[in-house]
């Protein structure tokens, strides 16, 4: 995604307020925060380690270990662009857009959200969200999605896979697998929930918390769209991996 001279201009200004001062074309760096944009997405990364009482799927904000060490934080710009409501933002839609992903980002980093902040009113989600959205189907697996809006939050998260408690060290290895696979996905944060005991689950969720009230209802159905994808991606593999009852000699050998 190509931003024009003037929107650049007016981004560095409001970037600036944050921190972040341009180093290269349309990329930002601060102390220990940088911010590209890459193919449409505004990609913070941080190698600042979170809060010990912060991290995995409560966290506030769109934060979620790499794959390559550190944090990122990846937000579609485009996507953003296609559905945000331009009321408000006049011409200036674009950097107003990324200065307001960009402060979202800034105050979530240390595992905390913007004081005062509230999710949307239960009527516009009802709006945003009909209940056909919230349901997730991958072959003849059937998943509800849920919606967890409360005072200080708004997340969604699904059920990947349920996994038996029974399950042999090679299994256990390839749910692993399964794991790392799915948190290579943008925007999705997946742990397994409660290893080792019942019910296991491999869960994943995508956190609004946080989020400017025009940038949390527009990315509020990309972020269901998010979920589904990893859910009909994954979902069957990682239902038969956990199922000990489900026999294969590749799954009882140990991955390599």
């Amino acid at each position: 995604m190509q931003l024009t001279a003037r929107t650049i201009a007016r981004t560095n200004d409001r970037l600036a307020e944050l921190g972040l001062q341009p180093d290269r074309p349309n990329a930002w760096s601060g102390e220990d925060l940088h911010l590209a944009i890459d193919g449409g997405w505004l990609c913070f990364s941080t190698k600042r380690s979170p809060p010990a009482a912060s991290g995995g799927l409560d966290a506030p904000g769109l934060w979620k270990q790499s794959t390559g060490g550190g944090r990122v934080f990846e937000a579609p710009l485009g996507a953003i662009m296609q559905r945000i409501d331009d009321t408000g933002f006049d011409d200036h839609a674009e950097e107003a857009v990324i200065a307001m992903v960009a402060t979202w980002a800034v105050q979530t980093l240390d595992g905390t959200g913007a004081r005062g902040w509230a999710p949307p009113a239960v009527e516009r989600l009802d709006e945003l969200l009909p209940p056909a959205a919230l349901s997730f189907q991958s072959g003849s697996l059937l998943e509800p999605c849920t919606l967890v809006s409360l005072e200080h939050t708004l997340r969604v998260h699904v059920c990947l896979g349920r996994i038996d408690p029974a399950l042999s060290d090679a299994r256990r290895r390839w749910v692993d697998r399964v794991v790392a696979d799915a948190r290579r996905l943008r925007l999705v944060r997946v742990e397994l929930r409660a290893p080792g005991e019942a019910p296991a689950m491999i869960e994943a969720a995508i956190d609004l918390t946080g989020a400017p009230a025009a940038i949390g209802e527009a990315m509020l159905p990309l972020a269901v769209d998010a979920l589904r994808h990893c859910f009909e991606f994954l979902a069957l593999t990682a239902t038969i991996v956990g199922d000990a009852q489900c026999a294969s000699r590749v799954l009882d050998t140990v991955p390599s």
